[in-house]
């Protein structure tokens, strides 16, 4: 777990105070209003939160059949992590009721990080849709934000296929490149302990795609290095039976960076090589992949409600860097819908050369 001892490296004396008092919990308090503003939280991608330590021995047992993996306890571990939220349709008179239906990241002081497909509606900056964080818990996320606009990228392309896919399990049903878009806040970001920016890595002039992804295999397939992926949604598989809801509680899990060829498309690999669905699909799949990056459940997967979530990789003790956006996943069995054996999703590279243009420079992309 993360330290809840709060012993700022410049504030020795008053660490020292706080021990003789025993009152460990209580130093926001014993510092003074001043002290405590002069912290600096907009620096991007910093939390010493450990996901590979965090699990207990007990818990890898069971994480197999749990789709996405652990609970996220602290505020603090990844505070640049965000909910979309909307007025459920027959709530829409009710001003006070809103239910999370996609992840977001803080990527700077007015600017949140999602997927398209997720902020394709017209009707997105009314009153029925909002952003919210500050806290692991959903329904604890006392920072709400309006939308002021969504920047879209100009190469966006959207199909959906939703008649053709639905057969094969096909993955949204649609085909997006590229799938991410930047919400811009009516009112500017209040930075802190728990609500702060996330570092960004991607494509871009002076990283290009095949630099990119030589870069990301060379740390997570050739050193099979797992990549953390975390969000609100579902908690149990979509193609399961039941009432599915999303998780009140941000999780966390670990998953595995394939090469596109081992990328386990969704088409129906038992009809016969003519048949003109899953000839469609798959070639569908294949030119969704395109862009995509490939990931595979080691243990975790992500589910409906993660999408526009980031694709996380830790640097160093404290330093984090986001280097995907979720556009969906694929591979769940009816017959088994824990299994997890063709389970995969796909994330879209940051466009860093477009981020840094729509936000007029206030957003940029970290080196590696």
């Amino acid at each position: 777990m993360l330290s809840k001892f709060c012993f700022p490296k410049f504030l020795l004396l008053l660490s020292f105070g706080c021990i003789i008092g025993n009152k460990f919990s209580l130093c926001d308090q014993i510092l003074s209003p001043q002290t405590t503003e002069e912290k600096d939280y907009s620096e991007c991608g910093i939390s010493d939160f450990d996901p590979f330590n965090e699990r207990s021995a007990e818990d890898s047992s069971e994480i197999s059949h749990v789709i996405k993996g652990h609970t996220v306890d602290d505020d603090r571990a990844l505070p640049w992590m965000a909910t979309l939220l909307r007025r459920p349709f027959e709530n829409v008179q009710n001003e006070t009721v809103y239910e999370p239906f996609c992840t977001a990241t803080i990527v700077g002081p007015r600017h949140i990080l999602t997927a398209l497909h997720c902020v394709a509606d017209k009707n997105l900056f009314a009153d029925n849709y909002k952003v919210s964080f500050g806290a692991v818990q959903s329904s604890k996320q006392t920072h709400k934000l309006r939308i002021k606009r969504v920047h879209y990228h100009e190469n966006a392309t959207y199909l959906v296929f939703n008649d053709i896919l639905k057969p094969v399990g096909g993955m949204l049903g649609a085909v997006l490149h590229p799938d991410f878009a930047l919400i811009e806040s009516e009112e500017p970001i209040q930075f802190s302990s728990r609500v702060r920016p996330i570092c960004l890595f991607g494509i871009g002039s002076s990283n290009l795609m095949n630099s990119f992804f030589e870069k990301i295999s060379a740390q997570h397939i050739n050193n099979s290095r797992p990549f953390i992926v975390a969000g609100w949604g579902y908690t149990e598989p979509i193609c399961s039976k039941g009432n599915h809801r999303t998780s009140d509680q941000l999780m966390y899990g670990t998953m595995r960076m394939v090469s596109k060829d081992a990328c386990p498309l969704d088409y129906d690999l038992s009809s016969p090589a003519n048949d003109p669905i899953s000839s469609i699909a798959k070639q569908l799949n294949e030119m969704n992949l395109l862009d995509k990056i490939c990931l595979v459940a080691e243990p975790s997967d992500t589910e409906a409600g993660d999408s526009g979530s980031p694709l996380l990789s830790k640097i160093g003790d404290k330093n984090w860097v986001q280097v995907g956006v979720l556009y969906g996943g694929g591979g769940c069995s009816k017959k088994h819908p824990f299994s997890t054996s063709r389970r995969h999703s796909l994330y879209t590279p940051i466009d860093c050369d477009w981020i840094s243009r729509v936000t007029n420079d206030e957003v940029k992309c970290k080196g590696w």
